[in-house]
């Protein structure tokens, strides 16, 4: 898999970056990676805090496939990063995805996925827009969402290792969705989730549910048990009981 790479001192959006090359009509994959970004967003419109220091970059891959499939790649993603994180703290356990898209060190936020589709004119999607944010130096205090950051956790590494390294990872990622398909990819990823078998709290938009975190379906969605029944959730904010 061929992918160029493109590097900014800053730029409003990576994804936003990745955006403006496919509408353009540019067919392959490419990587944009800032030292900044004025403009940073996450899940559902939030603010990215994204001051110097930290990773950020976008992924623009090409897709051959439908929507649900392209959706797998939030966890070919998660992997891909999971295994950097690891690698750079030299630890394993304590590394964990938390769904849908955040990968936890010792049940801290270090990091966050933003999956987003284009295409050209708004037509079917071209593309998969895969943001991915690091927190190398230094992590947004928020206290609904403890977090952490490479530096704290003890190690210095500059954002340019970070993307060699995550450029490897996500190439060995999708090479084995594509070879193997979602079912190597869903257990791999089950293997190395947070509060999967455990009670759980999700907030969707208009409710919170508790529950038992049993299983992810085989479209990536959260099982969750409740009141003798099972729900299959697609979105919402995962919180541990």
């Amino acid at each position: 898999m061929t992918i160029d790479l493109r590097r900014f001192d800053v730029v409003d959006s990576t994804n936003a970056e990745c955006r403006r090359i496919a509408d353009g009509g540019y067919g392959g994959n490419i990587w944009i990676v800032s030292g900044e970004q004025s403009a940073g967003r996450g899940r559902r419109g939030r603010e990215w805090v994204s001051r110097p220091g930290n990773f950020f970059a976008s992924l623009l891959y090409a897709i051959d496939c439908d929507l649900r499939t392209a959706s797998q790649l939030s966890f070919v993603a998660a992997l891909a990063v999971r295994d950097v994180v690891a690698d750079i703290l030299q630890s394993n356990d304590s590394i964990k995805c938390k769904w849908p898209n955040d990968i936890l060190v010792g049940g801290k936020k270090i990091s966050g996925i933003l999956l987003e589709t284009t295409g050209l004119g708004g037509e079917t999607p071209s593309h998969v827009i895969i943001g991915i944010g690091i927190n190398v130096s230094h992590y947004p205090h928020n206290p609904q969402y403890p977090a952490t950051s490479l530096k704290d956790e003890g190690y210095t590494v500059e954002p340019e290792l970070v993307m060699d390294r995550l450029a490897r990872s996500m190439a060995h990622w999708i090479s084995r969705w594509k070879d193997h398909g979602f079912s190597l990819i869903r257990q791999a990823w089950k293997d190395n989730a947070r509060g999967l078998g455990q009670d759980i709290i999700v907030r969707l938009p208009d409710e919170e549910l508790r529950g038992r975190f049993v299983d992810l379906d085989d479209n990536g969605a959260l099982i969750l048990e409740f009141d003798g029944e099972r729900r299959h959730i697609t979105a919402g904010d995962v919180f541990f009981a």
